[in-house]
């Protein structure tokens, strides 16, 4: 029987291959207060990209432009978008927000696997990045 998909994650990446990282409110919620990648529950009859892209919308005002999928994680899905617009401004379940580089992120306290995830998106878009460039 196929695990059906409860929550979307995204992981946006700007131009200095840095990762939005949302630090969440203190409250009787998923992980108080902890540093995560934006993200939340796919609603009855949404797609797990549609929930993606309202997610970011609803919690950072950014629109992504593209988003492609980067796994399934139990019930959740995981995407990831290096090109979105507008300016990041939080919604009411986030307490701040950074651009972080993947070598800061143990100055975080982070959400389980944030790290992992973070990295595993860096190695498929450094292997990208690098057979664009073979092709020029």
């Amino acid at each position: 029987m196929e695990k059906k998909i409860k929550a979307a994650m995204v992981v946006i990446l700007n131009q200095e291959k840095k990762v939005l990282l949302l630090k969440r409110s203190p409250g009787p919620h998923w992980m108080p207060e902890k540093w995560a990648l934006v993200g939340g529950h796919v609603e009855k009859g949404e797609l797990p990209e549609d929930a993606a892209i309202r997610e970011t919308k609803e919690e950072t005002t950014l629109v992504l432009k593209n988003l492609w999928h980067l796994r399934d994680q139990s019930t959740l899905s995981i995407y990831y978008s290096t090109e979105h617009s507008g300016n990041v401004e939080i919604d009411f379940e986030h307490t701040d927000w950074a651009w972080v580089a993947y070598d800061e992120l143990n100055n975080y306290d982070t959400t389980p696997n944030l790290e992992e995830i973070v990295k595993s998106t860096l190695g498929i878009l450094d292997h990208f990045w690098l057979a664009c460039e073979a092709e020029k």
